[in-house]
């Protein structure tokens, strides 16, 4: 539905259509490690402002991350994060 929704408290980076519910979407990257981590409590609190915003609000706020490293890319979507 949007990608790099601006919004007056950040940016959220996916907002889809998933089974019928409204979904922000944040997506984090990098190599090695786990993207995850980047979720820090600060960037919660953003996405959640960001969520709180939106007419109408999205339904959930899940997080996608994908890793790179020597055997090529790994992409774990978690649902409801906040």
């Amino acid at each position: 539905m949007a990608r790099n929704l601006a919004c007056p408290c950040g940016e959220i980076d996916l907002l889809v259509s998933v089974d019928g519910l409204l979904v922000a979407v944040e997506v984090k990257t990098r190599v090695g490690g786990d993207p995850a981590d980047q979720f820090t409590v600060a960037k919660q609190r953003a996405m959640r402002e960001a969520a709180a915003s939106l007419h109408p609000r999205p339904d959930r706020v899940d997080l996608v991350t994908v890793r790179f490293d020597r055997s090529g890319a790994t992409m774990r979507w978690i649902r409801s994060v906040l």
